[in-house]
């Protein structure tokens, strides 16, 4: 009923500002990841410490992700989306005005775990939120184009840190950012509504329907939810059960490894490449040149992803999206044997990886969006998100270890990488279920 009350009406103002504003969450949560590897060569000299004393500050954050991940859309789901995403943002906020007071790498470890956890919870339940109050018509595009939010929030944070590192020092970094981040929280305590299915479980129709004038503009008639909340799938109690029921073994299956095996290449291509291109004979500002061509590439196709996304469904395009990829990652042990012989060829695989790679980050978000009912969906992706936290800290772990055993032109590192994107093809082959091509409908279907 929700979804045909939001549905049959254009979108509103207000729909689009919660999309602003949760998209504003996720460009915040994509600075705040990247703040310390900004700060870090200012900060080892400062403290006069090594790399690898530094290196589990860099990891904690990481960890904490995939924790509050995991954990925060089973929250979200019982406590409601609006109240947990604005204590997320609260949270990584204050940890990362604190991370500037700290004066040694164990509170920073401590600080950066715990702003993590608030990272984890908010990507997950901001798309869950935006799902909720999307029509159906435009859920799959939105949730898509909210990926962006990330790179872009690591690109802001690059020229946050350009900017004020040399002029202020590394703190003023993570004072601004953290300001930022409360002023936030706040927005979304002035405009940010509660998920309806929340709302409906509670049986609060009074509030439901409040929020649904409010949101979507004009009066409704009283909500039959008695009926909707005396089905199983109703009982918050049930929504981990219910998402480890049978019904969905194949989609949990394929997702599941299709999320943790694309950001294990992706991770892949942003933590290792630069150090991969030096190793084959690259100069270091070729190398990160290279590098950056990806994290641009990727941008990129997002964008193409939107377009294409209402014409060819959620899954048709991801394959397409890994194969891009793929072809790209099994190019580079050919192109690297020829050292800095072939730069531009090499520039050139690296855009279409990025390209696909962009494509298949922001896609699979889509898929998962539309392939849990709003009932569990908050729970379904911060699992889907906690999974892919997992895949980039296997990656950015083993990395090193694939390099060393590769040689020059990278063909174990690189051929990792090709088994990963297989096997993450084969998952999302065996699914049962996916987006179909309506126009720009979206809904559930059995294979």
């Amino acid at each position: 009923m929700f979804d045909d009350l939001i549905d049959n009406r254009a979108v509103s103002g207000r729909q689009k500002l919660i999309f602003a504003l949760c998209l504003i969450v996720l460009i915040i949560d994509g600075m705040d990841v990247q703040l310390l590897a900004f700060a870090s060569p200012v900060l080892l000299r400062e403290w006069h410490i090594v790399k690898t004393q530094l290196a589990p500050a860099l990891a904690a954050a990481l960890v904490g992700m995939a924790v509050g991940a995991t954990f925060g859309g089973l929250t979200a789901d019982r406590l409601g989306c609006r109240r947990t995403l604005i204590g997320a943002v609260v949270s990584f906020g204050l940890t990362t005005l604190a991370s500037a007071l700290v004066t040694g790498v164990t509170q920073l470890i401590v600080l950066r775990f715990l702003s993590g956890i608030g990272f984890g919870i908010a990507v997950p339940v901001a798309m869950a939120l935006v799902s909720e109050w999307s029509p159906r018509r435009l859920r799959g595009q939105l949730v898509l184009l909210m990926s962006i939010g990330t790179m872009l929030g690591g690109t802001l944070g690059g020229v946050l840190a350009a900017w004020l590192i040399p002029a202020l020092g590394w703190r003023s970094l993570f004072y601004v950012s953290g300001g930022v981040t409360v002023v936030a929280a706040v927005l979304g305590v002035i405009y940010l509504p509660e998920s309806l299915a929340f709302l409906k479980r509670q049986a609060r129709e009074s509030e439901a329907r409040a929020w649904l004038e409010r949101v979507i503009g004009g009066e409704i008639g009283p909500l039959r939810a008695s009926a909707e909340r005396s089905t199983p799938d109703a009982s918050v109690a049930g929504a981990g059960a219910r998402l480890l029921s049978p019904a969905n073994l194949r989609v949990n299956v394929g997702l599941w490894t299709a999320f943790f095996t694309l950001s294990y290449a992706a991770y892949a291509y942003v933590s290792w490449t630069p150090t991969m291109l030096v190793g084959a004979g690259f100069n270091l500002r070729s190398a990160i040149a290279s590098t950056s061509i990806y994290t641009f590439a990727a941008v990129l196709g997002v964008l193409t992803s939107g377009v294409m996304l209402p014409r060819m469904g959620s899954r048709s395009l991801l394959v397409i999206a890994i194969v891009v990829t793929g072809v790209a990652t099994v190019a580079f042990p050919y192109l690297l044997a020829g050292g800095v012989t072939m730069p531009l060829q090499v520039k050139a695989a690296m855009f279409f990886a990025g390209l696909g790679g962009g494509m298949s980050q922001s896609t699979i978000y889509a898929l998962a969006a539309t392939a849990y009912p709003a009932t569990y969906r908050a729970t379904a992706l911060g699992t889907c998100v906690g999974i892919s936290r997992v895949g980039g800290i296997v990656s950015t772990s083993s990395g090193g270890v694939l390099l060393e055993a590769s040689g020059a032109n990278g063909v174990v590192y690189f051929g990792v990488l090709a088994v990963m994107l297989t096997i993450g093809l084969i998952g999302l082959v065996a699914m049962n279920r996916h987006t179909v091509r309506t126009g720009a409908v979206s809904r559930r279907v059995s294979a």
